[in-house]
């Protein structure tokens, strides 16, 4: 349910954009020069409510299927070749998409007599080079500026590009959340033995795996350190139906499926480990000639100590006392407690528990 609220959320808004987008045009080269327009036939048309119509139905379409080339062309298999690859495709398909909406709007107007062939005729007749090139240039700068927004945004994570230009956290301030270290197993050995080109691929891959159970799951991407990842959430998003514990799991049974796959081409089949805690954590923006969002508070140290202990007792998750007395229910997992852990600077113990498929 909820992601199909966030799919017609992102919808609504590159529909809303476009129909902006449109209207901006119209204001710059209509009704900016209102009093310069021969009246005629097709200015009667600019200037009624056909012309909005046009809009709408133009922002409409069009943004429907910006949308449709940006989800297209995210698919893995055209993620994997090269950036200029996928924006000389993204082009070809913004190319073709425009077509279409313009022949489909015309189409829709012509059918329900809108608009006549002797106004359609004058239209072509004044659309030159000139005019053609100019509407060409216009749509050309948004589609850039538009996806140049998205992929700042995927740069940063989402939500985060919109923080950092809000300022939300210009001044510390203090969330509470959870957070999810997680590291390859055997790491050293398995860069050792692929070499460093080799590994960097074999990390990439295993990220690039990771990024749908992210998405499915709503978590965030803290930061990519070497080969760990570390992960958040705001607290009732990871809790509900355990998405945080999901997530791995998740990513564990994926790795799994490919292991043949994993060994066949890098030798070796990735195994990763991990820690999670939560409570209150201080984020603030951070650095000057780079800035991004940062996390300060012992619930970090804990998750990292956690992630690095799985080695120590040969499991693959272990997560704090207190994150597991927040879960609304098992969830189909099982929870042994293991040992405990004393934080540096800490007097008082922190309960960690393993947890497994029940």
């Amino acid at each position: 349910m909820k992601k199909t609220v966030s799919t017609l959320r992102g919808w609504l808004i590159f529909v809303t954009l476009w129909i902006a987008i449109i209207y901006f045009y119209a204001l710059l080269g209509v009704y900016g020069l209102n009093q310069f327009i021969l009246r005629d036939e097709l200015s009667q048309y600019f200037f009624s409510d056909l012309f909005h119509l046009e809009i709408f139905l133009t922002g409409l379409i069009f943004g429907t299927l910006f949308l449709l080339v940006n989800k297209l062309t995210d698919y893995p298999g055209l993620q994997k070749k090269s950036f200029g690859f996928v924006i000389l495709v993204k082009s070809l398909l913004y190319t073709i998409a425009m077509l279409f909406c313009g022949i489909v709007v015309f189409q829709f107007f012509l059918q329900f007599g809108m608009i006549t062939w002797t106004e359609f005729e004058l239209f072509r007749a004044k659309a030159d080079g000139l005019f053609i090139a100019s509407i060409g240039t216009y749509f050309l700068f948004f589609i850039l500026l538009t996806n140049f927004f998205i992929q700042i945004n995927k740069k940063f994570g989402p939500g985060v590009l919109f923080d950092l230009l809000t300022g939300k956290y210009h001044h510390p301030r203090k969330e509470n959340l959870i957070l999810l270290f997680i590291d390859l197993k055997g790491s050293t050995t398995i860069a050792e033995k692929l070499g460093h080109e080799k590994y960097s691929e074999f990390i990439k891959e295993c990220v690039h795996e990771l990024t749908p159970i992210l998405i499915k799951n709503h978590a965030k991407v803290y930061q990519y350190v070497g080969d760990e990842i570390v992960l958040h959430w705001r607290m009732n998003e990871g809790l509900e139906e355990l998405k945080c514990i999901n997530t791995f799991f998740q990513f564990d049974r994926r790795l799994r499926e490919l292991e043949n796959g994993f060994i066949t081409k890098y030798g070796v089949a990735p195994t990763f480990k991990a820690g999670m805690d939560m409570g209150e954590v201080t984020v603030t923006e951070i650095g000057e000639l780079k800035r991004e969002i940062a996390f300060h508070g012992d619930v970090l140290n804990t998750a990292s100590r956690l992630e690095q202990k799985c080695n120590e007792h040969s499991e693959s998750l272990l997560v704090t006392e207190s994150l597991i007395e927040n879960f609304p229910g098992k969830n189909g997992y099982d929870f042994q407690f293991v040992n405990d852990i004393t934080l540096r600077g800490k007097q008082e113990k922190v309960k960690y528990f393993a947890v497994r498929y029940a």
